[in-house]
This record gives C-alpha cells, sequence and structure tokens, in this order.
C-alpha cells in the first residue's frame, strides 16, 4: 500500500513538473510571438507611409520637385510633413523624363521610386 502512495506521489511531481515546463514554454513562445507580430505592425505602418507619400508625389509631378523638402529627418511637401525619421533622401533627374527619388525611414526600409515626368 505505501508503495501505491509512493508511487501516486511520484506521478503528482512528474505531471506538475512537465505541466510546469509546457507553461515557461508556452509563455516564452508568446512573447516571441508578441514582439514579432509588433515589430511587423510597425514595418507595415512605415510601408503604407511610404506608399502615402509615393502616391502624392506622383499626383503632384513635375511639381513635386520643387516642392519637396529635406529638413533635420523629416521630408516636408508644400511646408507640411510628408515622412519623418527619414534618414536618406534623394532626388536626381536621371533624364528629363525620368524623376528618382530615394528614401530611407527609420534605418529599416529603403524605397527607389521612379517617375515620368
Amino acid at each position: 500500500m505505501n508503495y501505491k502512495k509512493a508511487f501516486s506521489l511520484l506521478e503528482l511531481i512528474f505531471v506538475v513538473f512537465i505541466g510546469s515546463i509546457v507553461i515557461v514554454y508556452s509563455t516564452i513562445y508568446s512573447k516571441e510571438y508578441y514582439e514579432a507580430q509588433t515589430l511587423n505592425q510597425k514595418l507595415a505602418i512605415i510601408k503604407l507611409d511610404l506608399d502615402s507619400a509615393k502616391i502624392i508625389v506622383e499626383k503632384n509631378l513635375p511639381s513635386s520637385i520643387t516642392n519637396l523638402k529635406y529638413i533635420d529627418n523629416t521630408l516636408y511637401f508644400k511646408n507640411s510633413t510628408l515622412l519623418e525619421n527619414v534618414n536618406y533622401y534623394s532626388l536626381r533627374k536621371l533624364s528629363s523624363n525620368n524623376l528618382e527619388i530615394e528614401v530611407e525611414v527609420e534605418e529599416k526600409i529603403r524605397q527607389k521610386w521612379v517617375f515620368k515626368l
């Protein structure tokens, strides 16, 4: 009879130990998943901001050339903030008909836009 109680106690300890391991790893996985989703959300917002900026520039060609200003890591269009946290900005005329704009935001996403004038 003592062996039955000892075995039951051993089973209980084993179940609690395995359950604790499962809970700890589930918590760690959930934390990593949440952090990855937060990063993906930030990247998606940056991409959306870049796409919006591209559309605004494209709709206002060719006046966009003179209306875009890059001051203190911020890109302005007609004195209104177009993009913030811009690390790199370049505007070049490739030919008389082509305009290239290169933008990098938060050192994460870099895009090159080519427009026909």
